[in-house]
This record gives C-alpha cells, structure tokens and sequence, in this order.
C-alpha cells in the first residue's frame, strides 16, 4: 500500500513533453506565405459562462475546423474578460478561396451569435514574417 503522506504531496506531471529550450524562429521560404485573421469581438453581457460551454461543444464534436487552417486559437482577454480574440492560420497554399471562407466564418458566427456581439468584431487579415 502507499502511505497516505506520498498521496497527499503526489503531483501529476504535465501533459506532453517539457521543453528544454525554446523553439526557433523561422520564415517561410517564398513559395508561400503565412496568412491570418484575427477577430477581436466583445462577450454579450452575463455570456461568459455559456460562451465557455458552446466553445467545449465546438471542441467535442470538433466543428468550425476552418479547412486547411494550420493553427487556430480563442483567447480570452486578461484584462477585459468581456473580449475574446480569435486567431485563425493558413498557409497560403492551403488557405480557401474567399467565398468558401466567408462561408465558414459565417457559419462560426451563426453558432456564437447568442453569445457574442459580432457587430463590434474587429476583423483584420494579417500575413506572417516569422513564426516559431
């Protein structure tokens, strides 16, 4: 049996590998080019709670994947937790074609509309100089 004091002072490690030092930048050769959006977009008042909740459905049943998209992220904001932001990654090979990606934002927006102010998002395309 384990004593109970090796119990109580047990630490799981955490998930994944420990970086030993941090990862390198890089650049993208000129073939292709790294494209983004970034959506900044305020909680509708008292939503913050079903906002979390709807974003697990999204992660459990894995929708809103925005095809060929290499990183998405949702943050929300330290300072003002009534707004997220929300990061979307493509190379530019990969990327869809702008109606298809209207089309998928759309449809995102559709899902959190009764959780988010989509008319105060802040919507701007950005493209990569370097990433790690």
């Amino acid at each position: 049996m384990i004593p109970l004091d090796e119990l109580e002072h047990f630490k799981l490690n955490p998930p994944g590998r420990v970086r030993t030092k941090a990862a390198d930048w890089r650049v993208y050769n000129s073939r292709s080019k790294l494209l983004g959006i970034d959506i900044q977009v305020q909680v509708l008042p008292g939503q913050q709670g079903r906002l979390i909740e709807k974003l697990r459905a999204i992660y459990r049943k894995q929708q809103h994947t925005f095809p060929g998209t290499i990183q998405r992220y949702i943050f929300k904001d330290d300072i003002s937790p009534s707004e997220i932001n929300i990061w979307l990654i493509w190379k530019d090979t990969e990327m869809l074609d702008n109606a298809k990606r209207d089309q998928e934002l759309i449809a995102f927006q559709a899902e959190l509309a009764d959780v988010l102010n989509w008319e105060t998002a802040q919507i701007s395309t950005k493209e990569g100089i370097i990433y790690t």
